[in-house]
């Protein structure tokens, strides 16, 4: 349960660096006409991440969607409070 709770806070703060990728896979292969917002490409690398995350939490055997979605969140908020600037 603690390493899908690590899992999900990882995808959640890895998902702010993984958005060029996501954007540049996209771009490259179905969505070559239309760009996404740069709010649908953040929420977009997220669900990529956290699916990740899912796989490798359901390879190791310790697979939970509560302690997943509670790591998540919480990679969410820390994202928030330390990386974001401060106003």
């Amino acid at each position: 349960m603690l390493i899908t709770l690590i899992l999900g806070a990882l995808a959640a703060v890895v998902a702010a660096s993984a958005e060029p990728h996501v954007k540049r896979a996209l771009e490259n292969t179905m969505m070559a006409e239309q760009a996404l917002s740069p709010v649908d490409l953040k929420i977009f690398a997220f669900a990529v991440t956290l699916f990740v995350a899912a796989i490798l939490s359901n390879i190791i055997g310790n697979g939970g969607a509560v302690s997943l979605t509670l790591g998540a969140v919480a990679g969410l908020i820390f994202t928030r409070l330390v990386v974001s600037p401060k106003e």
